[in-house]
């Protein structure tokens, strides 16, 4: 998968997000394909809404993995209750008699979700850029110059 940044008028960046999602009481609906298509449908339908990507959707008999880019205008949090309050909705309206059997009252989806941030770069890379990267833009005695008593002060402290 290529790493594509994305522009906007006054941002250039990536944002690529991995959710799961399980039902209530982690019940296996999605052995049943039309459930699991038809979940899958609401799902990306809310994203398109949203105007955010899903490059990826795949389940397993109790849940859903999706992978989301280009969702830097929406929390982590509203990403999953949108996602989950639609789809939850439209499969109790249209289709309840489908997972009636194994989900009651009015509840798809558990309270909770797994998320993971994703991108081209990890933590370590990113620390590495922040302690030594801008070494570039100064000359080695502007360097020195930008050395303090403060910044000797607060490595210690943020190398922990």
């Amino acid at each position: 998968m290529k790493n594509e940044l994305v522009r906007n008028p006054h941002s250039v960046g990536e944002c690529n997000l991995h959710l799961q999602i399980t039902p209530a009481y982690r019940q296996d609906v999605f052995v049943d394909p039309l459930v699991r298509e038809l979940t899958v449908a609401y799902l990306i339908q809310k994203a398109q809404q949203m105007k955010i990507h899903v490059a990826a959707v795949e389940s397993g008999p109790d849940h859903v993995h999706l992978f989301i880019e280009n969702w830097k205008n929406y929390s982590i949090p509203k990403i999953a209750q949108s996602l989950k309050g639609y789809s939850s909705f439209m499969m109790r309206k249209g289709h309840q008699y489908m997972v009636g059997n194994k989900l009651w009252d009015s509840k798809f989806w558990s309270s909770g979700y797994f998320y993971r941030t994703v991108g081209a770069v990890n933590a370590e890379t990113v620390k590495k850029y922040i302690e030594e990267g801008q070494k570039k833009h100064w000359t080695a005695r502007e360097q020195k110059q930008q050395k303090t008593e403060l910044s000797n002060t607060l490595r210690p402290l943020i190398s922990r």
